[in-house]
């Protein structure tokens, strides 16, 4: 099987990655793989690194692995995509068999040696890695996982201290954390001196440092207590192009891991939410949120097309209180539901908080969803609040709108989506937003801003791009000016049917109006 197609591939693949359009780029991957599992030629090496590196940069990990497996299957084993290989499995936790990978690697007498000493820094993330998930300092095996991490990094830096300035850096991230952590390593290297080090070199190449020396010199500033140095260089690097996805999301998992730095004490209060913030525009995706980000707030955002006051965020931050994920008493997570005010919706309100979800998320026997939880065995899961809540009783519920009301029992504390101000009415000059926030995949708070265009309404549904997956069900779709609730989430679909009578499909989420709700109620 021929390879003349190979720059559609990645020209494809890119604007796939580039838009968020994840559901096509895995439908290519898919594509990809099934034909390198019966090629006869062996896929182009610079456009296999090239593909791996796209996935790598918006880091889709999974496709990232499952794509480098078939390259390697098919013949494809240059030393850069079995390292690319054994990256996508070190950041999905897989860490035993990319250290096989790169074992191989360094062995090899024909890998070049600057792929060895790029192997040898991902044995040093794999220990750093061990060490971090572990959080157990006074344990000896641990103790050794750092030593060892240290020494994986250290040793590349000093082989090319110019060439490998990151590797160098994590040298001194794990001796500091080494020093907090109490765990001897080396008395005879201070961290803040190798960071004074490599801050030396960096001032060499000011007019042409790279996302990744912006990055190396905002941890060698933390290292040295210099919170204005680190600010400086962080504004630098997330106004940088070149710094994505995985840039960005692996300098905020450092300063996190291995540096601790938390939202509500220097310099994490002035670092997080920005990296945040850009993190959020690169993936398309959405904000994870912690208690602490809805007590203290978030210090800035970036919207796609402008920024909106904080004043704004601070409201959706709000809302949060309100959204609680939906399990069942043995904590399978169906989806999510919203608190309402009661008197929106029943002529006679019960005294106790009432939540909004699906009827396929919440149902009673006998009813038409197989995947649904009957009221009796639901439990509402409050993140923001820290507390879960039983349901009490089913009020409503109609199979036909996928909407369900049930009465929890008495909180301590009840803060509803509000439905007012009454919301704009819908505007098709394509520029109009909607926001949701809820569980997806089960998994934390979130809340999906980026891609959110309402692309159109009409008496019972509304249709929007903004990013959701399974476990979103029943989250409460919000309007983009006052964080009014307009719509009940219940699905998504690549080919969905336009409204309005308008002929084809397009990708689409869809949420059932309120208005048609509480019509259906009276």
């Amino acid at each position: 099987m021929a390879w003349d197609d190979v720059s559609q591939i990645v020209s494809r693949l890119s604007e796939y990655l580039s838009s968020f359009d994840w559901d096509s780029a895995e439908s290519l991957c898919m594509e990809l793989i099934a034909r390198l599992d019966n090629a006869e030629q062996s896929f182009p090496a610079p456009d296999a690194k090239e593909i791996l590196a796209r996935l790598r940069r918006k880091r889709r990990f999974r496709l990232m692995a499952l794509v480098a497996d078939a390259l390697i299957r098919s013949g494809q084993s240059s030393p850069q995509v079995r390292r690319q290989y054994a990256q996508a499995m070190i950041d999905q936790g897989n860490l035993t068999a990319a250290e096989i990978v790169l074992k191989s690697l360094v062995n090899e007498e024909g890998t070049p040696q600057g792929e060895k000493a790029e192997a040898r820094g991902l044995f040093g993330r794999i220990y750093k890695q061990l060490y971090v998930n572990a959080n157990d300092p006074v344990s000896p095996r641990q103790q050794a996982n750092l030593k060892t991490a240290f020494q994986f990094y250290h040793d590349v830096y000093r082989g090319d201290p110019i060439a490998h300035l990151w590797h160098g850096i994590n040298a001194v991230a794990l001796l500091a954390r080494a020093h907090a952590d109490r765990v001897p390593i080396d008395d005879a290297i201070d961290y803040r001196k190798l960071a004074h080090e490599i801050l030396d070199e960096l001032d060499q190449r000011a007019l042409e440092m790279t996302c990744w020396d912006r990055a190396t010199a905002v941890e060698a500033h933390i290292a040295n207590g210099e919170l204005d140095g680190a600010r400086k260089h962080l504004l630098y690097f997330v106004l940088d192009p070149a710094a994505d996805t995985f840039e960005v999301g692996s300098l905020l998992r450092q300063l996190i891991e291995v540096w601790r730095l938390v939202p509500d004490a220097e310099p994490g209060a002035s670092l997080l939410p920005l990296l945040s913030s850009a993190l959020l525009k690169r993936e398309g995706g959405h904000v994870e949120l912690q208690r602490s980000d809805i007590t203290c707030g978030l210090e800035a955002v970036f919207g796609k097309d402008r920024y909106e006051p904080f004043s704004w965020f601070q409201t959706g931050l709000k809302r949060c209180a309100a959204v609680a994920r939906i399990e069942d008493i043995m904590g399978r997570k169906v989806g999510t539901g919203f608190l309402v005010e009661p008197g929106e919706f029943f002529e006679q309100p019960t005294e106790n908080p009432v939540l909004l979800t699906n009827a396929h998320v919440i149902s009673p026997s006998g009813n038409p969803f197989p995947t649904s939880i009957m009221p009796t065995v639901a439990v509402a899961v409050f993140e923001a609040l820290g507390q879960s809540y039983r349901i009490e009783n089913l009020l409503w519920t109609s199979p036909t709108l996928d909407a369900t009301f049930v009465s929890l029992e008495k909180m301590s504390t009840s803060s509803p989506c509000s439905l007012k101000p009454s919301p704009e009415p819908f505007s098709r000059d394509g520029h109009q937003r909607v926001y949701v926030i809820g569980y997806p995949l089960g998994g934390g708070l979130s809340i999906s801003l980026q891609d959110s265009i309402w692309l159109d309404t009409d008496d019972t549904f509304l249709h929007y791009r903004t990013p959701t997956e399974p476990g979103s069900s029943g989250s409460p779709v919000f309007d983009q000016r006052y964080w009014t609730v307009v719509g009940l989430h219940h699905k998504g679909k690549s080919e969905m049917p336009r409204l309005n009578g308008k002929p084809g499909t397009y990708e689409s989420n869809e949420a059932i109006s309120i208005n048609a709700i509480r019509k259906a109620m009276h």
